[in-house]
């Protein structure tokens, strides 16, 4: 029950394996086009230049993946967690930890199993409503291992951590990560899973659980109904639910061990049977899937890995490969849903005892349809009779006589020397308005292969091949899911999770390439001038070109490229040049790549020569100059050369002498006598400054001295005067102040009056009137009495004036009746009686 294919030796005849494999086709035959320069091979980097790629420690084991369009998500249940990641780049939207407690793991280990064992892999995942509180929440139903104590729960499809119902595992997901299984919620609501129920893997069943139909499985510990089957896919056709899996051949066992693909199926409408199959299925049957190279000898492929069901066709694309312990094959069959029915309406194959032989039986009541869902037949409801004929007859025949044959006599993809994993099928329409099939098939080793099947040919033609992981490391596919939504490709690989578009047309440069690429998707955009998809999904457009009329044409001319230069080496100059030494060079040759089919040659130069030593030489003597002077015998002349005939480089040496060459001139008259130059006395010292502040000017004189009369004389140069600036300080103010003006009445009362007097300031910072100010100084105050009595100043009112006096009673009087005008003056006394009757007088 491990998940291993070809568990069981299986016995090959060699001398009728090397008969067939001659009509075997290779998916790609030997070319004599370089295989480095053939454009349907993608390394992982190219790959990865337009793809998404999520990485997580816990994608390990067997991953599920679940396309959620509606909430526009990519749903993963990887080991003790659940994802949620965006359909569009892969970015995470949430993760949920669903881990095993510390009791249960323990328990695990104590029960011998491996710590690897003792996570919570998760092996289903399904989408489906939740009633809850008579209302339907989108929601998905996950199972894990749960560290070999199965369980499940119901989760919010948009939330994954809110947990609507828990409910047990066994029988719908297995004990073991490493136990195969398939399940599916129908339509109507029902949870049919296929898997161990035991921790042994003693008891595999198909079982139908959740729902509001019986609980029903496949009859247990009897090897005609499951004989140690390794479960791959299930699907929900009309009104059957189909299992696909592989398992030990009961009818073989006579012969040796053997493992065949089945196919079966049960009517969602089973009810089990009575007495006879209380609690089991009454529709069950199985039927053998044939995948083989036909001939006198036919090649099989007996064991399936993978399905792919092109519902609207009504299609079953599947992967089988040889035993793991033989030659490594696979192949792709295809098989029609009136295939399935011919061969479940057919006869039965039946062993009456162990030691009989398998013979066929006949089919004497068909089921060609399921029983309605109120039918009494017991296929439908439990047997009330007690010996319902049908009922014998479900527990008597499971197995069909005839296998399930595939629609094509050859496998439409068959591959010698590789293990194909899964398989996914795309439908494009072409430019023509033909559709064509593309398949992409998985290896264990970490590529993927994208197909193309032509109608009405016999071979498939290769398209692309990718590799989905490094070089030189393994991680082959668990899981695929085509979005043909988005025309893209999710695979699971250890840790990884990748999304990559169904094509790479741009990669096809020009018109030629883009054609000869063959791909269905691509075509020749004449407005835009680029390899892409047909317009706005419309291939039928007039500017948008396509052939496909066969596999992809994959010689192209390869122009030739340049390898590195080579390390700078030293190399000598050919020729015997005397003036030459070694020189630097370097190499580079045009073979990376060399052109071939009609390809450009490299451009350029492939030999580089620089640093070359080079010694110096003189150039020829150039014509004398002229005299430096006319007249004289001191005038001289030269003549000059230059080492630059080559100049000395990279080391090389100098020229040896001189560069210039110089000597008197001969035949020259005499120079007239020159003229006697005057000169200039010492300046006299600086005349005293005419300002003794806010600036004056001095200034300074000098003679020109002739020579004697008689001879030729030059004038003095320059000036015979020079001014400066002196004393520029600020002159210091003056004041003067004037003396006393008489005094003046200012201000008279009933007890007397007031009188003042005013003196000036007069300052000045020169001795000019313009600038003149004038300040005016505070004047003095004094108080009289009417009475022609003595006068006082501020002061000497407070101290000579008494404040029960006459006057001071009369002035108190008089503010009274003004309180309300001067109130804070009226209560002053001494100065403060002063302040208030001059401001009362005022009133």
């Amino acid at each position: 029950m491990r998940n291993k294919t070809g568990r069981y030796a299986v016995t090959l005849v060699i001398s009728v394996y090397l008969l067939v494999q001659n009509s075997i086709t290779a998916l790609a035959d030997p070319e004599p086009f370089p295989k480095e320069f053939d454009l349907r091979y993608i390394d992982y980097e190219e790959l990865l230049k337009k793809s998404s790629v999520f990485e997580d420690s816990k994608i390990v084991g067997y991953v599920q993946l679940l396309v959620d369009e509606k909430n526009n998500q990519l749903l993963v249940g990887a080991r003790d967690s659940l994802f949620r990641l965006s359909l569009d780049d892969l970015q995470s939207f949430e993760n949920t930890l669903w881990e095993a407690d510390n009791l249960t793991k323990g328990t695990c280990m104590e029960k011998g199993q491996t710590e690897y064992d003792c996570f919570n892999f998760v092996k289903v995942l399904l989408q489906h409503e939740y009633i809850m509180n008579g209302e339907a929440q989108d929601a998905i139903f996950a199972c894990g291992t749960n560290a070999y104590r199965p369980s499940c729960t119901w989760r919010l499809a948009y939330n994954l951590s809110v947990i609507l119902e828990e409910v047990t595992g066994i029988g719908r997901t297995p004990y073991s990560p490493d136990y195969n299984s398939t399940a599916i919620i129908t339509k109507d609501g029902n949870f049919y899973g296929a898997t161990v129920i035991d921790i042994t893997a003693r008891d595999p069943a198909i079982y139908r659980s959740v729902g509001n139909k019986p609980h029903l499985r496949t009859v247990q510990y009897n090897s005609k109904w499951l004989n140690e089957p390794d479960f791959v896919s299930s699907y929900e056709i009309g009104e059957f639910v189909y299992f696909i899996f592989r398992e030990v051949a009961v009818e073989y066992i006579n012969c040796g061990k053997k493992i065949y693909s089945r196919i079966a199926r049960v009517c969602k409408t089973d009810r089990g049977g009575g007495l006879l199959l209380d609690e089991n299925w009454t529709t069950y049957f199985k039927a053998r899937l044939n995948c083989s190279l036909p001939g006198e000898y036919p090649f099989y492929f007996d064991e399936i890995q993978s399905t792919f069901y092109l519902e609207e066709e009504g299609q079953l694309y599947a992967v089988f490969t040889t035993p793991e312990s033989s030659i490594a094959g696979s192949a792709v069959c295809v098989y029609s849903l009136e295939a399935f029915n011919k061969s479940f309406t057919g006869e039965f194959k039946y062993q009456d005892s162990p030691r009989s032989a398998w013979e066929r039986h006949v089919n004497s009541n068909p089921l060609t349809q399921c029983p309605v869902e109120k039918d009494t037949s017991k296929r439908s409801f439990a047997d009330e009779g007690g010996g319902n004929k049908q009922s014998i007859m479900s527990q008597k025949y499971q197995m069909m006589d005839n296998s399930v044959q595939p629609m094509a006599i050859k496998p439409v993809l068959v591959g010698l020397n590789e293990r194909w994993t899964h398989v996914v099928v795309d439908n494009i329409l072409g430019k023509n308005g033909v559709t064509y099939k593309v398949l992409f098939v998985a290896t264990d080793d970490g590529k993927l292969k994208k197909m193309l099947k032509l109608p009405n040919v016999e071979d498939a033609c290769l398209i692309e091949e990718m590799k989905i992981v490094p070089n030189g490391e393994l991680r082959p596919v668990k899981a695929m899911k085509l979005y043909t939504k988005d025309g893209a490709i999710f695979i699971s690989t250890f840790q990884h999770i990748l999304k990559f578009p169904v094509h790479r047309c741009d990669r096809f440069k020009d018109i030629d390439l883009c054609l000869n690429a063959k791909d269905p998707y691509c075509g020749w955009n004449t407005v835009e001038g680029v390899c892409g998809p047909p317009p706005s999904n419309q291939p039928s457009v007039h500017f948008w070109m396509q052939t496909i009329d066969g596999c992809p044409v994959v010689e192209h001319p390869v122009n030739g490229g340049w390898s590195n230069w080579t390390e700078w080496t030293k190399c000598t100059q050919v020729g015997g040049d005397p003036t030459t030494g070694d020189c630097l060079c370097r190499s580079r040759s045009c073979d990376n790549p060399r052109p071939v089919f009609g390809g450009w040659k490299c451009y350029g130069p492939s030999i580089e020569v620089t640093n070359c030593t080079t010694h110096g030489q003189w150039t020829a003597w150039s014509e004398w100059s002229q005299c430096s002077q006319s007249c004289g015998s001191t005038a001289v002349q030269w003549r000059q050369r230059y080492c630059s005939n080559p100049p000395p480089r990279f080391g090389g040496r100098e020229c040896m002498g001189d560069q210039k060459e110089e000597e008197y001139c001969k035949g020259q008259k005499p120079c007239p006598t020159p003229p006697v130059q005057s000169n200039w006395t010492q300046w006299t010292e600086w005349t005293q400054c005419t300002s003794n502040c806010n600036g004056g000017i001095q200034n300074r004189r000098r003679s020109c001295v002739e020579p004697p009369p008689g001879q030729e004389q030059k004038p003095c140069l320059g000036n015979q005067q020079e001014w400066r600036i002196c004393n520029t300080f600020v002159c210091e103010d003056i004041d003067k102040m004037t003396p006393w003006t008489p005094w003046v009445v200012t201000n008279r009362t009933k007890g007397g009056y007031f009188q003042e007097r005013f003196r000036f300031v007069c300052r000045a910072s020169v001795p000019s009137q313009d600038l003149i100010k004038t300040q005016l100084m505070k004047s003095p105050t004094q108080f009289c009495l009417n009475n022609g009595g003595s006068c006082y100043d501020s002061g000497e009112i407070g101290r000579t004036i008494d404040t029960f006096s006459p006057i001071d009673r009369y002035l108190r009087k008089y503010c009274k009746h003004r309180k309300r005008l001067f109130k804070q003056f009226c209560k002053c006394r001494t100065l403060g009686i002063f302040l208030v009757c001059q401001k009362c007088s005022l009133g």
